[in-house]
């Protein structure tokens, strides 16, 4: 029973590997009969989209997903060049952070990054690709040696152009404008794929410099910048098609519109011929009230004699002083004169933001933004009536209201008794140190005779005094050396 089980266990297993087997033995024959085919194409695209998230750190727009007329067959780092290829870009995906790829030509020498300038080679060497541009390739096999990835691609590029459809005629001040171009391969549109940044469509107005009109001396004005990302205006992402709008917010004149795409190895730039850029067609007139309940009132003249004026329709808001906003829309069936009437709020700004719709008369429809619109209204204020002369009360009335001066501060007194107090304590300081009395400071008065004569007989009797005590004093002194020689006789 045990073997028989066993048998059953190795039957179910052969059932259950036999698809996976045959499947297995037919892709092997397939890819040794057609290595390249649609679907590894298709295959490949999907991988070089997932890399293309996590690799490639400061990529720009590529080109990817070509028509299959214009791809060459990569297959194990080698690819063929026919004689009849012109130029052919080289897309090598390659580990991030590794070297360089190496390109090895059919007759052995070796192209690098750093001989492409002399080779008239332009490569573009970034964090994880390389990409390649070859004018008039060596026919024959070619190779790449490095850590490629094997999302890479050759592409052949036979001839690269800018599409742009025309602009309208009659454009003006304000207007805004619809632009659609194409970037073409041989007349082929091209699918941008998306690594890092996109393809980009930048478009300029360069000012003719002619001196009849406004724009004389303008210089370069810089419009808009378009992504093929399916983003803002555009249509689809990475289709080769960019889709966008722009508002003509300069001045008006004669300009020439120029487009640009850029990518690190070429540059497509196209010039349409000039277009006479016109002013708004409508110009606004403001009659503010006479009085406080009246409307301040803001007529819409039609100044261009092209549009046809039933087709018009203004549409904005008020922004009153007050910080309110009304919105206002004037058509020309219900309003033919165009008139806004608008709320007297007293004092202040009134700013007016407005939108005009409206056709030519050749059809086109057109829509535009009118510059903001703005007017003041000052305070009302009165002149004060003149006097030929004021009355006499009114003058004593005014000089009473006038606050008493302020008197001055004395300085000079200040000074003074400063200086008193200084003199005064330094002789007082003197006069302790030196013992002398008060009247010492009297130097300027003499002694008078008096008391010169009675100085004189005071110091003679002292004289006598002092003679007399000097017999006194010796007769002492003998006295005291009989008593106190106390020494014996010899015998």
């Amino acid at each position: 029973m045990a073997q028989l089980r066993a048998q059953w266990w190795c039957l179910l297993v052969l059932v259950l590997l036999w698809p996976a087997a045959s499947q297995a033995r037919q892709d092997s024959a397939m890819s040794a009969e057609q290595p390249q085919t649609e679907a590894q194409l298709n295959t490949d695209a999907e991988t070089a989209s997932t890399v293309a998230d996590g690799a490639v750190t400061d990529g720009f727009a590529l080109l990817d997903d070509l028509p299959t007329k214009n791809q060459i067959p990569f297959f194990e780092n080698r690819f063929r060049i026919d004689s009849e290829v012109d130029t052919i870009t080289l897309l090598m995906f390659r580990r991030p952070g590794s070297a360089s790829v190496v390109l090895v030509r059919p007759d052995g020498s070796k192209l690098h990054f750093n001989t492409a300038e002399e080779n008239k080679v332009r490569w573009h060497d970034a964090a994880s690709y390389d990409l390649i541009e070859i004018d008039n390739p060596m026919p024959g096999p070619w190779q790449a040696i490095g850590r490629i990835l094997p999302e890479s691609r050759v592409m052949v590029l036979t001839d690269i152009k800018l599409d742009v459809d025309p602009l309208p005629d009659n454009l003006m001040v304000g207007e805004t404008v619809k632009v659609t171009a194409r970037v073409l391969n041989g007349g082929a549109a091209i699918n941008a794929r998306e690594f890092s940044d996109v393809l980009m469509l930048e478009v300029i107005f360069i000012s003719t410099n002619n001196a009849d009109y406004d724009n004389f001396g303008r210089g370069i004005i810089q419009v808009a910048t378009f992504r093929d990302d399916g983003r803002g205006f555009d249509e689809r992402a990475r289709d080769g098609v960019f889709t966008g709008e722009f508002k003509l917010d300069f001045v008006a004149g004669q300009w020439t519109p120029k487009y640009m795409v850029r990518t690190a190895l070429y540059t497509r730039e196209l010039e349409q011929e000039p277009l006479i850029l016109k002013p708004a067609p409508i110009t606004p007139q403001i009659e503010l009230a006479a009085t406080d309940t009246d409307h301040h009132q803001v007529v819409f003249k039609l100044t261009e004699p092209g549009v046809v004026a039933d087709s018009l329709l203004i549409q904005g808001r008020i922004r009153y002083p007050d910080g309110s906003i009304d919105p206002f829309a004037l058509n020309a069936q219900d309003n033919p004169d165009a008139t806004l009437q608008v709320l007297n709020k007293g004092f202040g700004s009134y700013i007016l933001e407005t939108a005009v719709f409206g056709n030519w008369h050749s059809g086109r429809e057109f829509m535009l933004t009118m510059p903001e619109l703005s007017f003041v209204v000052n305070q009302q204020t009165f002149a004060a009536p003149e006097l030929e002369q004021l009355p006499e009360q009114l003058i004593a009335e005014r000089a009473a209201e006038q606050p008493e001066p302020i008197p001055e501060f004395p300085w000079a007194l200040v000074i003074g008794i400063n200086l008193f107090i200084l003199i005064a304590g330094s002789l007082a300081i003197w006069l302790i140190m030196s013992g002398k009395k008060p009247a010492a400071l009297l130097f300027w008065r003499k002694p008078s005779a008096s008391a010169t004569h009675a100085a004189k007989p005071a110091k003679t009797a002292g004289n006598n005094t002092k003679k007399a005590t000097s017999p006194t004093k010796a007769q002492k002194n003998n006295d005291l050396d009989d008593i106190l020689d106390l020494s014996l006789p010899d015998d």
